[in-house]
């Protein structure tokens, strides 16, 4: 006999097949009573063991939901696999740490790719960008043709890197002559900047080309800049480290070599003796095995973490107990101080490092130095919307991508008032060109938006551990550095005594042997 709960287990659309069924319906509960209805409505759907169809309507409606989910399934999955290689929007949850009128986030001198390429204010670099473009052409040894098919060569590919309505008002001659341009005048950028016309734009407003360059919405694939270094090799990493000097204590080898080609210029015209910077032997290669990066931000990413272990970079390392709401997620940078952790300049050749340490009286959190300006500040802020974006089609939960998001995250935490801010400039943790409330106001604008990885919560457990483990140093700790006043004090007034003791024993004891000749 056919009953409800057979009928729900051999058909989810049960009752849509048996639209007035219900189990409180007399027929559900009369012997028989669902088989003389079911034989009595269609006697051959029973004999053949199929369930009744659904009108047409209905049908069509499955049909076109499965061609959607299907095609969406596609979609995530081909997205996924271009990861590495996108052009990214920048996240619009992360709008926010985007700075006044998104300058950090949008381009305000020039436009590389296609994403802001129609804004009014950027066209008075699009004649500077066919000056370069000659400029590089016309070197000995190439011709315009033989470069622009070069670059047309790789166009197709980098047209998929961008999102599809992004591009979709060009056509393909189009996109390739704009990818053309925009390699040209980076390329010349990178290693011809004293030529005319780049060299006005450099004295009038070099660092916020510099910014524009470094925005993740700002950007043009890899491919193209790889195919145009067939024509004139580049020292990547040499540049950004010049443009960048607070990254040079994170390079892999110590060996010195000149500066780059823009800072000298700029040294030179300015009368200031040239200076040296470490760089990379292998500069020029910034593959990680068979990838690479997907465009100058993404270079930028990778000679900051390259050096940094394989658990650190990846985020495996994290011991954190989700389950629990410490306290320490609020501590700031004067508080851990008074209950003893000491902030202290991490001596890793990456960034970002974090490492926790105990001492036998106190704790260390070791960190590394930060230089910020206008231009560090840009770019962190454009890796971080790099890292959220790369997560948007991650694959899997296993790995954390989170790494220069979790340093700027700890650096939040530490700033409650505009003194964290001035203690962590005395430790040397940070050097800022901006005053200590404009410091203060960009760090607690990031941290209400970043997303903490695993390397934050895992520095963030060592701590909490440090404290669960050392309640008794950590009283003494915090009742001398807040009455420490007190207790010198007491320790000044406590050797005046002393002093004064003392002298009256050696009076006294310089009498007795008088009294006893005198006697004698």
């Amino acid at each position: 006999m056919v009953t409800e709960a057979n009928a729900k287990a051999g058909d989810p659309c049960w009752r849509l097949r048996v639209p007035n069924l219900r189990a409180e319906d007399p027929l559900s509960v009369r012997p028989g009573g669902i088989d003389a209805w079911l034989i009595g409505s269609s006697a051959t759907a029973i004999a053949s063991e199929s369930p009744l169809q659904p009108p047409q309507g209905q049908e069509a409606l499955l049909v076109e939901t499965e061609h959607l989910i299907n095609n969406a399934f596609q979609r995530l999955t081909c997205k996924v696999s271009m990861t590495q290689k996108r052009i990214h929007r920048f996240p619009q949850p992360l709008r926010g740490i985007g700075g006044k009128q998104n300058r950090y986030a949008e381009p305000c001198v020039v436009a590389i790719g296609p994403y802001h390429n129609d804004r009014p204010h950027l066209q008075e670099m699009e004649e500077v960008k066919h000056a370069a473009a000659y400029s590089f052409c016309n070197a000995p040894g190439r011709s315009f043709k033989e470069v622009y098919q070069k670059v047309l060569s790789v166009a197709g590919d980098a047209r998929r890197c961008y999102d599809a309505s992004s591009v979709a008002h060009l056509s393909d001659a189009a996109f390739a002559t704009m990818m053309f341009l925009d390699g040209c005048f980076l390329m010349q950028l990178m290693t011809k900047p004293e030529d005319p016309p780049i060299v006005g734009r450099i004295l009038s407003y070099g660092p916020s080309i510099l910014k524009d360059v470094f925005l993740l919405e700002n950007q043009i694939p890899w491919l193209v800049l790889e195919a145009l270094m067939e024509f004139r090799p580049v020292r990547v990493r040499e540049w950004i480290f010049a443009q960048m000097p607070g990254l040079r204590k994170f390079q892999r080898d110590e060996k010195m070599v000149q500066s780059g080609a823009m800072t000298r210029f700029l040294m030179k015209y300015r009368g200031v003796p040239e200076e040296k910077t470490y760089v990379d032997d292998e500069s020029s290669s910034i593959s990680q095995g068979d990838s690479k990066p997907p465009h100058l931000l993404g270079v930028l990413r990778f000679i900051l973490i390259c050096n940094m272990p394989p658990e650190k970079r990846d985020g495996v390392t994290c011991r954190f107990s989700a389950g629990r709401s410490p306290s320490f997620l609020s501590s700031s940078a004067m508080y851990l101080s008074q209950i003893g952790v000491q902030l202290t300049v991490s001596r890793a050749r990456w960034f970002p490092d974090m490492e926790v340490k105990k001492k036998p009286f106190f704790g260390e959190l070791s960190l590394s130095p930060l230089f910020l300006n206008d231009l560090t500040a840009c770019c962190l802020v454009n890796v971080v919307g790099l890292e959220a974006a790369e997560a948007i089609d991650a694959s899997s939960m296993a790995l954390d991508g989170y790494v220069v998001s979790s340093y700027l995250s700890v650096l939040a935490m530490l700033m409650d008032r505009e003194e964290d801010v001035q203690h962590l400039r005395g430790k040397g943790v940070l050097c800022s060109r901006f005053c200590n409330k404009q410091t203060l106001n960009f760090f607690k604008d990031l941290g209400r938006h970043l997303r903490p990885g695993f390397n934050y919560f895992s520095t963030m457990e060592e701590i909490d551990k440090y404290m669960r483990e050392r309640p008794g140093r950590i009283a003494v700790h915090k009742f001398l550095y807040n009455h420490y006043k007190l207790v010198v004090a007491v320790l000044s007034i406590a050797s005046v005594l002393f002093g004064i003791f003392k002298t009256l024993y050696s009076i006294e004891a310089s009498r007795e042997p008088l009294s006893s000749a005198i006697m004698h």
